[in-house]
């Protein structure tokens, strides 16, 4: 019934990776499997075997569908705290990757059952109680943060260093910096908390290729709202 798509265009869809075969009978029920099963593959890791029969995927592509969402998620942390991606080590990579794992797990979502609003679109209700972490380290520690890592390198003289002696200096900056927000953040994970219950309406309707998915501006709003920085 449902099917990955065959190409991905853009980052948000690679995270959005799972839609619905034309040519099958959709039921509000397989609507609202399906963006539980989104969500709970997204945020969670996990999926059974209904899912992978509903999406028709195997259990290593069900595996690489989170890999990739984990993937969005780490460009959105990269992008909010200042991260230097080509800069990072497979070490300090790898720690981000595993806060988000951590993180993500704790996201609360509840969907209730899909509508019909004609023969071929369902709403389907999800309601998200936003984690405030990430809200809760830059509002109350991030500024501290900065003006501690600032004062380490405050002393640094640049002047008779080599580029290669530069570049060193530059990575290690960057390394120092993305491990430190990242032990901020783990410093936090025993306060995070939840804000009040909010609620979205997901489309989930067939695209111009007649494959059912969620929007883009759908699972974008999801993910805004459960892990919102």
């Amino acid at each position: 019934m449902f099917r990955r798509w065959a190409a991905v265009g853009t980052a948000l869809a690679l995270s959005l990776s799972l839609a619905a075969c034309a040519g099958e009978t959709m039921t509000a029920f397989d609507a609202t499997a399906y963006v539980k099963g989104v969500l709970d593959e997204t945020y969670k890791g996990t999926w059974d075997n209904a899912f992978l029969d509903l999406v028709d995927l195997t259990d290593g592509e069900a595996k690489d569908a989170y890999d990739a969402s984990l993937e969005e998620e780490y460009r959105r942390f990269a992008y909010q705290f200042d991260l230097n991606d080509s800069l990072l080590t497979e070490e300090t990579r790898q720690s981000v990757l595993d806060l988000l794992t951590e993180v993500a797990a704790k996201a609360q979502y509840t969907v209730q059952q899909g509508v019909a609003l004609d023969d071929t679109r369902y709403a389907v209700e999800v309601s998200v109680r936003p984690m405030d972490l990430f809200i809760q380290v830059r509002e109350d520690a991030l500024a501290d943060f900065q003006t501690e890592f600032a004062a380490q390198y405050a002393d640094v003289d640049l002047e008779g260093r080599s580029a290669e002696e530069r570049a060193e200096l530059e990575a290690e900056y960057e390394n120092a910096w993305a491990a430190g927000i990242v032990e901020l953040c783990r410093s936090r994970l025993g306060l995070l908390g939840y804000g009040d219950v909010e609620s979205i309406l997901v489309l989930v309707a067939p695209d111009d290729d007649g494959l059912y998915t969620m929007g883009d501006n759908d699972f974008s709003n999801l993910s805004a709202l459960i892990l919102p920085y």
